[in-house]
């Protein structure tokens, strides 16, 4: 009993027509899937690219400067309006960002391991801001990205097992730290544009006439 029948199996000449549609059927195979391949790693390096544009963004001397205001106006007590003032840079950076990320610009997983927690902190942080703003403006639509975002964020914590609860007595622990941290970029930033005054070495007087020169004392050599 024969299980295959290499009888009629021709590789060259009248027959093996068979045979060279399935070779040009798998290369073409292997071509779309290097092409897909090579289409996906340029696309997760643009992604990641843009996550560190935002990151760079995020932790420069402008936004360090509205997150320390917001947090210190938050920790003294502030109403949500006065808050609102300061906040503007901060929720509007957040919006954009989470429109891109809505949009399917970005993804969500990335976006999530690199600032998630940033994102939910100033959100719940920002929260009542953002209710003043609408009401004020009679706009649901205001910061509804960023509202949006960090609800994403909380579902992949849950997901996940996270501990964290961002409520309010989270919130009043981390003000300290947030308030030092941005103090810290802060002066850091401060540090970069100082200009450091050395002193210049004295000048060395050339011997005139007149005046007699030094000679230099050679060591004495040991064992001379």
């Amino acid at each position: 009993m024969k299980l295959i029948n290499l009888d009629d199996f021709v590789i060259l000449g009248a027959g093996s027509e068979w045979l060279w549609t399935m070779v040009s059927g798998v290369v073409l195979a292997v071509t779309f899937i290097a092409i897909y391949r090579q289409l996906s790693l340029q696309r997760d390096a643009a992604a990641i690219d843009q996550v560190r544009a935002i990151t760079r963004e995020w932790t420069d001397e402008r936004m360090a400067r509205a997150k320390l205001e917001v947090v210190t106006l938050i920790s003294d007590g502030a109403s949500p309006e006065t808050t609102l003032t300061a906040a503007l840079d901060i929720g509007d950076f957040w919006e954009d960002f989470a429109f891109l990320v809505r949009s399917g610009n970005l993804d969500r997983k990335l976006i999530y391991n690199s600032v998630g927690p940033s994102v939910r902190i100033y959100w719940e942080l920002l929260k009542p801001s953002a209710r003043a703003a609408r009401e004020r403006a009679r706009d649901d639509g205001i910061w509804v990205d960023f509202e949006w975002l960090a609800g994403v964020f909380a579902e992949f914590d849950r997901k996940a097992g996270e501990r964290a609860t961002f409520n309010s007595a989270y919130l009043a622990e981390q003000l300290p730290h947030l308030m030092q941290s941005n103090r810290i970029a802060i002066r850091r930033f401060e540090d970069l544009r100082a200009v450091i005054v050395r002193p210049s070495p004295p000048a060395e007087v050339e011997p005139g006439p007149g005046r007699p020169s030094r000679a230099r004392k050679r060591p004495a050599i040991q064992g001379a």
